[in-house]
């Protein structure tokens, strides 16, 4: 299974890229949808959010009055985590139900509009992101929904920005083009990445290539970024904190990096819970070492105990 992340802002056109991929065989979790299902009416959380908040926050037919609860959250920070503390785990369970529920070959897309916000980039075996300039954004949804235009000002504000989302993808899709320029880049990413990046995970390949001797190292800012993000990923799982130790580059933040990092002495990679944990971030198990299996970025990282402290 590929565990991958899909976000961009209002107006760039996630939901355009969720269906391509719904298409080609993904299983999509809509974080919004889930959010929505989980306060239905007869749900345990609406109960909860009716005894906290009140009953004006419910309708006559039981439904939950978003805007009336958002008047009380949006205004208190307290209740807006009382309101969290009632809805996160309910939507985080939910969630994992949904993706324990796939296809063991699946490619599973979490399209979550908060993902930059939220810090979740190292989650995921993988990130994309749909990128569309803001002003064009704006353009396409006072144009095309009939948005009042300072609402979108508002909303577009209020996100992370288009350079925020930018540093936290593995792959900025543009879609500052046609429906059909987009969708001809879903298909490309699917077939040369996602697919090949499944079933290297599902079979314990790894994407790592040896190079000649010699090979001149280059980088960028962001693939800079994608290799400190790998090393969260794989940190994520295992403790400890590690360094960027090579660095290549080649194009549309594909390329290949090495890392090395020590860890606690009782980290097991051989512990079948720690090598499925591993696969859900993108990554394989192989003598010793931990192995990207993304067949555009080739990482490798050299796990090693870490030295005791003073007084050790």
């Amino acid at each position: 299974m590929l565990w991958v992340g899909l976000s961009g802002g209002i107006g760039s056109g996630k939901s355009t890229v969720s269906a391509r991929l719904a298409e080609h065989g993904a299983v999509v979790v809509d974080a919004d949808r889930v959010a929505r299902e989980v306060v239905e009416p007869g749900m345990p959380a609406l109960a909860e959010i009716r005894e906290r908040f009140g009953p004006q926050v419910v309708g006559e037919e039981g439904v939950l009055d978003r805007a009336a609860l958002g008047q009380v959250v949006f205004a208190d920070e307290q209740a807006r985590r009382d309101l969290e503390s009632i809805t996160h785990p309910r939507i985080a369970e939910r969630t994992l139900e949904l993706v324990s529920d796939a296809p063991a070959d699946a490619v599973v897309v979490h399209d979550i509009p908060l993902l930059v916000e939220l810090d979740r980039a190292a989650d995921y075996a993988l990130t994309v992101v749909v990128d569309v300039p803001a002003d064009e954004r704006l353009r396409r949804l006072v144009e095309l929904r009939a948005m009042d235009p300072d609402q979108v000002r508002a909303r577009i504000g209020a996100q992370a920005t288009d350079e925020q989302r930018a540093a936290a993808a593995d792959v900025l899709l543009d879609n500052s083009g046609t429906v059909e320029d987009l969708h001809r880049a879903v298909d490309r990413l699917w077939e040369g990445r996602l697919a090949p990046f499944e079933e290297n995970l599902r079979h314990g390949w790894s994407s790592w290539e040896e190079l000649a001797d010699g090979a001149t190292p280059t980088e960028n800012g962001r693939c800079r970024a994608r290799a400190e993000r790998s090393l969260r990923r794989i940190a994520g799982v295992v403790g400890g904190q590690g360094r960027v130790t090579a660095l290549r580059c080649e194009g549309d933040c594909g390329g290949r990096c090495e890392l090395v990092l020590p860890v606690p002495a009782d980290a097991d990679l051989q512990d079948p819970a720690v090598v499925r944990r591993l696969a859900r971030v993108g990554f394989v198990v192989d003598r010793g070492l931990v192995l990207g299996a993304d067949p555009r970025w080739q990482v490798r990282c050299r796990v090693e105990e870490s030295s005791p402290g003073p007084g050790a």
